[in-house]
C-alpha cells in the first residue's frame, strides 16, 4: 500500500521572532513532512535570514519569496498550487507544533482514507508564551473517525458556532480542492468554513492531543477580525449565504446555516457589549462593570439590527 504524502505550507510576513521555533516544530517531527514550503510574503524584517540556514539542514524544505505583499489568503492559494502532497497542513509562522502530531495524524489518514481531514487539539498562548486555555472536541476523548452524521451531531451541533481547530488540521488535498479551497470573501473564517464543508462530505479523524500552541497576537489576521464586530457580522452573513447556495445546499443540512448564523451573531454582539475583562488586578463589582458598559449599549443595539453584507462575489486572490 502506497504511503500518504504530507505537504506543510507556511506563509510568513514579519514573524522573524517566532520563525525558528515554528520551523523546527514542523521539520523535527518524528514523522517529518515530505515537503515543507515556506513563502515569505515580502517581509520587511530579516525573516529570510532566519529561514535560509534551515534550507540546508532540511532537504525537504523550500523557500518561495514574493516581492510584493499579497496577504495570507493569497499566500496560501499560491502555496496550495505549489504543493504536491496528498495531504496539506497550513502552518502559521507564529505558532508552535507539538511533537508527535504528524505521526499520529498521518497514521489515522492511512487507516481512514475516506476522512477528509484530521484534527488535533489547540492550546492558546500569548505573546510571552503564557498559557491562555485549551480546546478540542468536548465529546471525543479517544482517537476516532467521525462520519458526516456524527460530525454534525457531536461537533457542529455541540460546539459553539465560532469553534475551529483550523490551526491543528491536516486536509486531504483532493477534498480541500473539491470544496473550492479558501474563499477570500470569508476572510479569517475561510478555513473554518472549509472544515465544516469537508467534514459534512467526508467525515473527519480526531487525535485527542495538544497538536498546536497558537499565539494570540493583536496584529494577527483572525484577531483583527474579531476586534471589529461589524466585519465579523459581514463574514457570518457571507458564510450563511454560501452554506445555502446551490454549491453547498446539499452539503449543509436544512436549517443548519440559519441556526449557526443566529447563534454566532448573538455571541458577537454580546461579546462586544460585555467587553474585555481588565487584565490582572481585582475584578470590579457587578454594578461597576455594567456602568462601564453603558457607552456600548447603543452601538450594541445597532450591531444587533445589522444583518451584515452577504455578498459572496468578492474577488478571489490571484496567483
Amino acid at each position: 500500500m502506497k504511503s500518504c504524502t504530507l505537504s506543510v505550507v507556511m506563509p510568513n510576513y514579519n514573524h522573524r521572532r517566532y520563525l525558528a521555533e515554528a520551523i523546527l516544530g514542523i521539520a523535527a517531527q518524528s514523522r517529518p513532512p515530505d515537503e515543507f514550503l515556506v513563502l515569505d510574503d515580502a517581509s520587511t524584517d530579516d525573516s529570510v535570514r532566519v529561514i535560509e540556514p534551515f534550507l540546508d539542514q532540511f532537504p525537504f524544505m523550500r523557500l518561495i519569496r514574493l516581492e510584493r505583499n499579497g496577504g495570507v489568503l493569497a499566500a496560501n492559494e499560491w502555496l496550495v498550487a505549489e504543493a504536491r502532497g496528498d495531504y496539506l497542513f497550513f502552518a502559521a509562522a507564529d505558532d508552535i507544533r507539538m511533537p508527535g502530531f504528524f505521526q499520529r495524524a498521518m497514521a489515522m489518514a492511512e487507516q481512514y482514507p475516506q476522512a477528509g481531514l484530521i484534527c488535533g487539539g489547540v492550546s492558546l498562548i500569548d505573546e510571552a508564551d503564557r498559557h491562555l486555555g485549551y480546546f478540542g472536541v468536548q465529546k471525543w476523548a479517544e482517537p476516532l473517525y467521525a462520519d458526516p452524521q456524527r460530525f454534525l451531531e457531536e461537533y457542529l451541533l455541540t460546539e459553539v458556532p465560532s469553534h475551529s481547530l483550523s490551526c491543528a488540521t491536516i486536509y486531504r488535498r483532493d477534498a480541500f480542492l473539491n470544496v473550492g479551497g479558501y474563499r477570500s470573501e470569508l476572510g479569517s473564517w475561510a478555513d473554518s468554513f472549509v472544515i465544516r464543508a469537508i467534514g459534512l462530505k467526508h467525515g473527519i479523524c480526531y487525535v485527542p492531543m495538544e497538536a498546536v500552541r497558537a499565539r494570540m497576537l493583536a496584529q494577527s489576521f483572525s484577531h483583527q477580525t474579531v476586534a471589529q464586530p461589524r466585519r465579523l457580522l459581514d463574514i457570518i452573513a457571507r458564510a450563511e449565504r454560501l452554506m445555502q447556495s446551490e454549491e453547498f445546499r446539499d452539503v449543509f443540512p436544512a436549517g443548519y446555516a440559519r441556526r449557526w448564523a443566529r447563534s454566532y451573531r448573538y455571541r458577537t454582539v454580546r461579546d462586544f457589549f460585555l467587553g474585555p475583562e481588565p487584565a490582572g488586578g481585582r475584578r470590579a463589582s457587578f454594578l461597576i462593570r455594567n456602568f462601564r458598559r453603558l457607552p456600548r449599549l447603543l452601538p450594541a443595539l445597532a450591531l444587533w439590527c445589522y444583518r451584515g453584507d452577504s455578498s459572496i462575489h468578492a474577488r478571489r486572490a490571484q496567483r
